[in-house]
C-alpha cells in the first residue's frame, strides 16, 4: 500500500500537467485542494512506524512530492530583489479582484497608500462603486475594470468576446496607458472566464460526480481557452513594455495558461516564495486556496519582489509586485 500510494502521488503530477484544461478528471485535480493527496500519510505512516520502518522512506517522498511540486510551491532560487540603478525606475504593481462591492474600500486605500503602489489593476470593480483615491491619483474604469495610478493615465479600450450560449459580450480585459517618468507603459486590468461553471456540471451534492454532464465542461473549457487567445492576441499587438494583471482563472501549470502565456513572465513565478494562495474558494460547503491571480510581463520590467498582499475583504488576496523598468526611449 505504500508503494502504491507513493506511485499514484507521483504519477499525479504529470498527469494534471499534460490532462489539466483537457480532461476533466485532470482539471479537478488541477483547480481542487490538492492537499487532499495527503490523507493517507495518516494511516500508511503510522502504520509503516509500527510494522516496517523501511517504508518511511516512500512516504516521506510521496509528502514531499504533494507539498513541493504537486501544490505548486515556489523557490526563487538565485534571484534577488534589487534597486533601481542609473536610467532604471522600480515600479510598484498591485492587482486585486475586489469581488463587486464586498470588499473594504478604506482597508484597500490604506494598503495602496502604505505600500506606496504605483499602479494598481481591480476587477470586478462595479460601475457605480467610487473609491476616495489619494490626493494626484487618476482612474480609468469600463464595466467591472478599473485601472488606477499615481501617474496619468490614458484609456485606450475594452475587448469582449460571446458567449456561444449568451445574447451578450463579455468584457475581459482594459487596456490604457500609464504616463511613467521613464516612459509609457500599457498596462492591462484582466478577468478570464472563469472554469467553476463548466466543472460544477460535473459536481453533484447527491451522488458527487455527475461525468455524463462533461461534455457542458468541454464546451466551457474551449470558450475559456478562446478568451485568453483572444486576449493574447490583443495583447501581442501592444508596444512594450506591457504589464497585464489581473484574475486569470487559471493556475500556472494549467495546460491552458502554458500554452497561452508561454512568453511572458510571470511576477511571482520568477521571484515569489511560497504558494502564492490568492484566492478562497468555496465548493459545496468546502473551503481552500488556488493560485489564479497572476501579474505578467516582457522586455522593459524586470521583476524584483512579488508576494501576496493583506486581507482587504474580498475573496481574492491581492498580488503586490516590484519591478525594475528600463528608461524607454523618446520617439523622433
Amino acid at each position: 500500500m505504500a508503494y502504491a500510494y507513493t506511485a499514484v502521488v507521483f504519477l499525479a503530477l504529470p498527469f494534471m500537467l499534460t490532462a489539466g484544461d483537457r480532461w476533466w478528471t485532470a482539471t479537478m485535480l488541477l483547480f481542487g485542494p490538492r492537499w487532499l493527496l495527503s490523507f493517507p500519510l495518516f494511516l500508511l505512516v503510522p502504520a509503516a512506524a509500527i510494522f516496517n520502518r523501511r517504508l518511511l522512506l516512500p512516504l516521506v517522498i510521496a509528502a514531499l512530492v504533494i507539498a513541493g511540486p504537486l501544490m505548486r510551491f515556489n523557490l526563487p532560487l538565485g534571484k534577488m530583489s534589487g534597486a533601481a540603478s542609473s536610467g532604471t525606475q522600480n515600479l510598484r504593481v498591485l492587482t486585486c479582484n475586489v469581488d463587486q462591492a464586498v470588499f473594504d474600500r478604506a482597508q484597500f486605500v490604506a494598503v495602496i497608500k502604505e505600500l506606496s503602489v504605483d499602479i494598481a489593476t481591480l476587477q470586478e470593480y462595479p460601475p457605480a462603486l467610487t473609491i476616495a483615491l489619494p490626493a494626484g491619483w487618476n482612474i480609468v474604469r469600463d464595466n467591472q475594470y478599473a485601472i488606477i495610478s499615481r501617474f496619468p493615465l490614458t484609456k485606450v479600450k475594452t475587448v469582449q468576446i460571446m458567449h456561444p450560449k449568451e445574447k451578450w459580450a463579455f468584457t475581459f480585459l482594459l487596456h490604457a496607458i500609464v504616463h511613467t517618468p521613464n516612459g509609457d507603459v500599457n498596462v492591462c486590468s484582466l478577468q478570464l472566464p472563469t472554469p467553476r461553471v463548466g466543472l460544477m456540471q460535473i459536481l453533484d451534492k447527491r451522488t458527487g460526480l455527475r461525468p455524463s454532464r462533461s461534455g457542458l465542461f468541454y464546451d466551457e473549457t474551449a470558450y475559456r481557452r478562446n478568451a485568453a487567445l483572444e486576449a493574447r492576441r490583443y495583447i501581442d499587438t501592444l508596444a512594450r513594455p506591457v504589464i497585464v494583471a489581473g484574475d486569470f482563472n487559471t493556475p500556472v501549470d494549467s495546460t491552458l495558461y502554458r500554452s497561452v502565456w508561454d512568453g511572458y513572465s510571470n511576477a511571482f513565478s520568477e521571484v515569489g516564495l511560497g504558494y502564492g494562495w490568492t484566492q478562497r474558494v468555496a465548493v459545496l460547503g468546502y473551503t481552500y486556496r488556488a493560485r489564479i491571480d497572476h501579474i505578467l510581463t516582457q522586455k522593459g520590467l524586470t521583476p524584483l519582489v512579488c508576494e501576496v498582499g493583506p486581507d482587504v475583504g474580498s475573496d481574492h488576496l491581492p498580488v503586490i509586485a516590484d519591478f525594475r523598468m528600463e528608461k524607454v526611449p523618446s520617439p523622433r
